[in-house]
């Protein structure tokens, strides 16, 4: 299967070699999302192939979350990937949803924790992964503030290990990003786990101010998800496909 991507992607690139470069703002490291020690990734090779399609090469550009937004306003970038209309982004600019994902509560099936609610927190020591306070809603914000325990963290590599070694009870982290990590340590093979789906699942676009630009990126879009090249590389990934739940 990674070959049949690698070869669709070996052709598109190809086809895109001397087309226009186009600043595209990323967020940091987020496997398998995104992987920018060789610029990869779902989130990455879906985009760079979408532009490519378009007639367009992609240079990444890596920064912190928060800054994307700002970039867009100086006309310093082309597009920026992951944003929503509540990320201070003109909605105007957006482009049909491109990726989802849905952040779930992942504890040890062996504590045979209760979690159906936001309010089954409390008590339980928790590490989410950074802004979550913020971006899961304020029920979710109100209960952690009151929570000495509760932890927000960068690395959500260490949360997974965190929790597979039983430092902590509940982890707050996307499906896939949480697969990933486990699935890479061969130690945790046998460990089972419990996803709480306490949030909703969330579809993000890509902010691009070009009209033009925009109507390419989501034509090419619709024809990846028509033809089934979107499935192929989340199956490249070995990824649970979330937007298509949320999109049709």
């Amino acid at each position: 299967m990674r070959a049949i991507v690698i070869v669709l992607y070996s052709m598109l690139l190809t086809a895109a070699t001397k087309a226009e470069s186009l600043d595209v703002v990323v967020g940091w490291d987020k496997p398998p999302y995104v992987i920018a020690a060789d610029h990869s990734g779902f989130e990455l090779d879906l985009v760079r192939a979408i532009l490519a399609e378009a007639g367009h090469d992609m240079s990444p550009i890596y920064v912190p979350f928060g800054r994307t937004a700002r970039l867009l306003k100086d006309d310093a970038v082309d597009m920026g990937l992951t944003l929503l209309p509540t990320h201070n982004v003109a909605s105007d600019i957006l482009s049909d949803p491109y990726i989802t994902y849905q952040n779930v509560a992942v504890t040890r099936a062996d504590r045979k924790l209760n979690i159906d609610s936001i309010a089954d927190l409390k008590g339980k020591s928790v590490i989410a992964f950074q802004t979550a306070q913020t971006v899961l809603g304020s029920d979710f914000g109100e209960v952690m503030s009151a929570q000495p325990s509760y932890i927000e963290m960068a690395m959500q590599e260490r949360q997974v290990d965190m929790l597979m070694l039983g430092s902590v009870d509940v982890i707050v982290l996307d499906r896939n990003i949480f697969n990933y990590f486990k699935g890479r340590k061969e130690k945790y093979a046998e460990d089972k786990t419990v996803f709480h789906e306490l949030f909703p699942s969330t579809s993000y676009r890509a902010a691009i101010p070009d009209p033009n630009l925009r109507m390419e990126f989501n034509k090419a879009l619709r024809a990846f998800i028509q033809d089934g090249r979107y499935q192929v590389l989340l199956d490249s990934y070995n990824l649970e496909n979330l937007h298509f739940a949320t999109s049709q």
